[in-house]
């Protein structure tokens, strides 16, 4: 009997069993059908990809190192929250007067003992970098800060001494041998937390103006009732009285231990 002619399969046919197979064998068909080599590069966007998909072990080592990273100048103000940068953040000598605004450090930003020569670059705090009344015996360690650690120049009177000042005073004329005393009553303290009491201070003065005779030599000492006693002395002479013009005198006070 003859054979009947054979049909060759449809197109349709085909994909449907195609489609059968594809379907009974699943992932393990697709993974032997897709590999690297049948994606067009650069063809896979954010799209094709499922969140949160990629894992570190994804990435180059390069890429995961520049995540890691901070890009230089990165980070301003706007960046860091309120209070974010504790002590722990600092390394070893982190800060010097390059990073820190002037006058930007008051006493609110320090905590208790927060300062030590560890965290301080040589010469980086000056004058302008510190608040008004910033920096109080509570906010730096014991022996914190030596002369290596304070900026050439950054310091003043009012920042060594309980009280500093200055007086206007006109001594009448000064015979040989002979001392006049003026009294500074409620010397100016350095800071509003200082108190009122010069008494048991060391102090310090000098007159501000050129002119000052160099016969007539000036002290001074704690007087009576918080005041500060100017001596002016004039030591020996045999020539007649000198008459010192108005002076204005720099004094300072110093806490004794």
């Amino acid at each position: 009997m003859p054979h009947p002619p054979r049909r060759r399969p449809s197109a349709a046919m085909v994909v449907a069993l195609l489609a059968l197979f594809i379907a009974l064998d699943g992932p393990a068909t697709a993974a032997r059908f897709v590999d690297g080599r049948a994606i067009t590069k650069n063809s896979i966007t954010s799209t094709q990809v499922r969140n949160r998909a990629l894992g570190t072990q994804d990435l180059s080592r390069r890429a995961v190192r520049t995540l890691r990273s901070t890009p230089s100048r990165s980070i301003g103000a706007k960046q860091l929250r309120d209070r974010a940068v504790g002590t722990r953040a600092l390394g070893a000598k982190a800060v010097d007067a390059t990073k820190v605004a002037d006058g930007a450090i008051g006493n609110t930003q320090l905590a208790g003992k927060a300062v030590d020569a560890g965290r301080l670059a040589d010469g980086a705090v000056g004058a302008t970098q510190l608040a008004g009344d910033a920096v109080t015996s509570t906010k730096v360690a014991d022996g914190a800060i030596g002369a290596a650690a304070v900026a050439d120049g950054g310091l003043q009177t009012r920042d060594l001494g309980d009280f500093y000042g200055s007086v206007s005073v006109d001594f009448q004329p000064f015979a040989a041998d002979s001392c006049q005393v003026a009294p500074i009553a409620n010397p100016q303290p350095s800071s509003p937390s200082q108190g009122n009491v010069v008494a048991d201070d060391v102090v310090s003065v000098s007159p501000g103006t050129t002119g000052w005779p160099d016969p007539i030599v000036v002290t001074a000492n704690p007087g009576a009732n918080n005041t500060i006693r100017i001596v002016a002395c004039r030591i020996g002479g045999d020539a007649g009285p000198i008459d010192p013009p108005p002076t204005t005198f720099q004094y300072v006070a110093f806490d004794t231990p």
